[in-house]
């Protein structure tokens, strides 16, 4: 029986980390070393988040406004870089439907990337997909969270999140969300699936799944 509303993010939760030569193909692409490249994708990612558009985005990353076949590769090549997807994160996701959890996304991320996500068969059995773009918000917010709540019909205290960082895990705390910083270890996917379910069970990750409150690193 589930006992909780699970709210995953999706980068480096459902998804790994961009590969760095992956990260490297657009930096070159964009004549800029990789730290500097890395640096301007940060601080311009919240704004693009938000509901931003690529061509601003990629304009402030480059200095100047790439012509349309340019923004249209850095566009694809940035959304190929988030789309490797974490195998042991699908099969537990895949244990949690089959338990009739109530799963849902909450992610930072833009309109392409969001679309794309929506298209993605991985993600059709959630219950609610919401995207900081389509809300104009972006985590740590806590409207975001507050809207996140709303869409699904929950109380705060129903609902876990997992994410991986660690800013947006506290500011869910403060508003009554429970928590899980999301590592990538059996460890860390047992404790998720023990959040989510009364009874204990066995999930595909390979370890026995237990109420925790995180995630061992």
């Amino acid at each position: 029986m589930a006992s909780s509303h699970l709210l995953f993010d999706f980068g480096e939760v459902i998804s790994v980390a961009q590969p760095a030569g992956e990260v490297a193909a657009l930096a070159a692409l964009a004549e800029l070393s990789v730290p500097e490249f890395s640096r301007r994708y940060w601080t311009l990612r919240p704004r693009y988040d938000a509901g931003g558009t690529a061509l601003a985005y990629w304009t402030g990353i480059l200095g100047a406004a790439p012509g349309e076949a340019l923004l249209h590769r850095l566009v694809e090549l940035d959304l190929a870089s988030w789309l490797h997807l974490n195998p042991d994160t699908l099969r537990l996701l895949d244990d949690l439907h089959a338990a009739d959890v109530p799963v849902s996304l909450l992610s930072n991320a833009p309109h392409e990337l969001a679309r794309e996500l929506d298209r993605r068969a991985e993600l059709k059995p959630f219950r609610q997909r919401l995207y900081s773009a389509d809300l104009a918000l972006t985590k740590p917010d806590p409207r975001c969270y507050t809207a996140a709540i709303a869409a699904l019909g929950a109380e705060p205290g129903d609902v876990v999140l997992v994410d991986d960082r660690p800013v947006n895990i506290r500011a869910a705390a403060a508003l009554g969300i429970t928590g899980i910083v999301f590592t990538p270890t059996p460890a860390c996917l047992a404790a998720v699936a023990g959040a989510a379910l009364d009874s204990t069970v066995v999930s595909r990750a390979g370890a026995p799944a237990r109420s925790a409150p995180g995630c061992p690193t």
